[in-house]
């Protein structure tokens, strides 16, 4: 929020400099982020926290200063003026009181539209608002004037005479002032006339109805919509206002007539025209008011230290809440009642009060306390300590544990796999676009973790995630964890001693199978796979016992481009409940044989299709004499068929109870090669 000091101080003749009004509220729970020189003069940078919507206005600033200085609050100046008797011009029907408790309209004729005047569009400027026209640029000075949010339309171009204040129609459309057309659903607030759509309530106005150079006649809209409404559209249609924006936080419903009548005056003294028959002012929900129970001696007890009743009394008067006193109540200590304004939504109990009590009197006086130690039990559910040994195992392997939200944007999801937008569960009130997808897969997240980190000169990236995905299966939602990991950049840190060299497919597959190793699961076998976002000749699908369990590989150069990754990156993910199902429990040990083994080596020439992990397997099984088995070397070349490879394997031949002769070894090992040719058809080299 950008506070210019000068308009300011047109609300509180308050005599401190930009730098002491920024430091005392900082001092009352505000950010105060930086001061800045715009047009000539000193503006605030204000961080606004969501709660506070009061504050996103240069008069609800100027009210905290008015409170923390202890001056008198000037409103801003709205003269009285008589509106022409009769019948209003343009009939309004309120048929959704519900997502519209109140909605005001009044109607200028005889306006002239043009440029505004330089100290407007200076003003619109400090705060970062384009200057449009004189009849815009009033809407847009008054919402950062008084917080409220108002709309122009032009009375001529509203077809029937009439606004009907309703929900949207399912599949209805409407060209919005930036000139997108947009596709409602019924659960949309719009206002429309006796044709169709011409504005998203509280959000943007529509290009049929806008305000130009023609325009005679402004039909002025001052309303309060309901908040959450409100969130659920902008974020499904990804438009964030500075309408939206305050109306998402909750504005004032009592403010509605004064920022109607401020807006009204100041196009009358700047574009012209009269008024065009009465203010209209539909307030079916009007509220008595929002009172509650406070007892003084609640303040020392949630706070600590000494809070004086009358300092508190004082602090609440500041702010213009007023204060009775209900008489003696629980354990003889008094009552008050406190009724709360209405432009303050976010006081709604007791613990609210005591922290606006503290809040002006100096949140430094609080006292420093510090909670009793309490060690966490330790947890002796299997799953858990699982899950802490795989997360200690990768973190001493140099990963380092990230944390990402459960959701993704569409966009993210698309690049990286199309197939899973059928599955992926949909948000109803996203955050925003970006995250409007509960995600079905934590790779898009690390890799964009990832590249956050090369744009910021660190190349080298080892990352891993154990947590939920989430997908559509049979109507319902299914759950799962997953452990998934990214590795860019080099193997090893730099250093002068060292040979640095790039993470390749290799270090990502040891890195699986030492965790398999750790997990105690031993019969992992590595098969090919056609995942689409990693490269089709580095990847692989992780098996145990014939059960697939994850995928590992090189991401796709193309996916690299479009997650804009500077340089290749290897990823892993493995359905987690499956890695903890196969573990196993128990610690095995063979003690080693006193007997001595013999070591052979065999190379063998097979077709491109039969895999290595194969033959490993076929190799181990032939006898219980082989006791290890190894790859040590893959050849194509020269002197090796097109369409096959040379495949070398260390074997390890000897007895725990007796030494082998050369006889038994080479009969061992000559039935292995054998049995080699006759099944995979294999040629020994």
């Amino acid at each position: 929020m950008k506070v210019p000091v000068s308009w300011l101080k047109e609300f509180v003749p308050v005599k401190a400099g930009a730098d002491e009004i920024a430091r005392r509220l900082t001092l009352s729970g505000f950010e105060v982020e930086e001061i800045l020189t715009v047009e000539g003069d000193a503006v605030l940078e204000v961080n606004v926290t969501p709660n506070r919507g009061d504050c996103l206005s240069i008069f609800g600033i100027a009210r905290e200063v008015s409170a923390i200085f202890h001056v008198p609050l000037r409103f801003p100046r709205i003269e009285k003026f008589a509106p022409s008797k009769g019948k209003s011009p343009v009939t309004v029907r309120l048929q959704a009181a519900k997502k519209c408790p109140r909605y005001s309209l009044a109607v200028l004729s005889g306006v002239k539209v043009g440029s505004s005047p330089d100290r407007l569009a200076r003003r619109l400027a400090q705060v970062g608002i384009r200057s449009i026209n004189n009849v815009v640029d009033v809407t847009n000075y008054v919402l950062m004037e008084l917080g409220q949010p108002l709309h122009a339309f032009d009375r001529k171009k509203i077809r029937g005479e009439k606004i009907l204040v309703r929900k949207a129609r399912n599949q209805e459309k409407i060209l919005t002032l930036d000139g997108e057309e947009r596709e409602l659903i019924s659960d949309d607030l719009v206002i429309a006339d006796s044709e169709g759509a011409i504005a998203l309530a509280g959000i943007m106005g529509g290009k049929d109805t806008e305000i130009d150079e023609n325009s005679t006649t402004a039909a002025l809209e001052s309303a309060f919509f309901e908040s959450s409404g409100i969130r659920k559209t902008a974020r499904r249609l990804g438009i964030q206002t500075e309408s939206s924006y305050r109306f998402e936080r909750g504005i004032d419903p009592e403010g509605v007539i004064r920022a109607l009548q401020r807006a009204a005056q100041l196009i009358q003294e700047l574009a012209g025209g009269v008024m065009a028959g009465p203010l209209t002012d539909f307030y079916p929900g009007r509220s008595p008011g929002r009172k509650i129970l406070f007892s003084p001696a609640r303040v020392e007890a949630l706070l600590g230290g000494d809070w004086p009743v009358s300092r508190v009394k004082r602090n609440f008067g500041k702010l213009s809440f007023q204060v009775q006193r209900r008489g003696k109540g629980r354990r003889n200590k008094d009552q008050w009642e406190v009724s709360v304004p209405s432009y303050r939504p976010d006081i709604q109990r007791e613990a609210d009060l005591i922290e606006e009590a503290a809040r002006f009197e100096g949140l430094e006086k609080i006292p420093t306390t510090f909670p009793p130690l309490v060690a966490a039990p330790v947890s002796e559910n299997r799953a858990s300590r699982a899950e802490q040994t795989v997360r200690h195992l990768l973190a001493d392997l140099g990963l380092r544990e990230a944390v990402h939200f459960s959701f993704l944007s569409p966009e993210d999801l698309s690049h990286f796999d199309p197939s899973l937008l059928d599955r992926a569960v949909p948000l109803e009130n996203p955050l925003g676009r970006e995250y409007s997808l509960m995600r079905p897969t934590l790779l898009p997240s690390l890799l964009r973790t990832a590249a956050l980190h090369h744009r910021h000169k660190i190349s080298t990236v080892r990352l891993f995630e154990l947590r939920n995905r989430f997908e559509k299966a049979e109507g319902r939602i299914a759950e799962s964890k997953t452990l998934s990991g990214v590795l860019t950049g080099h193997r090893l840190l730099s250093h002068w001693s060292d040979h640095v060299r790039e993470t390749d497919f290799y270090d990502l597959k040891g890195l699986v199978e030492r965790l398999f190793r750790e997990m105690r699961i031993l019969k992992s076998t590595f098969a090919a796979s056609m995942a689409p976002f990693l490269h089709p000749n580095q990847q692989a699908a992780a098996m145990i016992g014939g059960r697939t369990v994850g995928l590992l590989g090189e991401v796709h150069p193309d996916l690299l481009s479009r997650f804009d990754l500077k340089r290749a990156a290897f990823v892993f993910e493995l359905d987690w409940g499956a890695l903890a199902d196969l573990r196993s429990s128990e610690k095995q040990f063979e003690s080693y044989s006193l007997h001595p083994v013999v070591e052979r080596d065999l190379a063998l020439v097979v077709e491109e299709s039969v895999a290595a992990a194969s033959l490993l397997e076929f190799i181990h099984g032939q006898d219980p004499a082989i006791w290890n088995v190894s790859l040590f070397d893959l050849y194509r070349g020269p002197q090796i068929p097109e369409g096959k490879k040379s495949l070398a394997f260390a074997i390890q031949i000897g007895r725990k109870n007796q030494t082998l002769t050369e006889g038994e070894v080479n009969a061992v090992y000559g039935r292995l090669v054998e049995n080699l040719k006759q099944t995979f058809r294999a040629e020994v080299r």
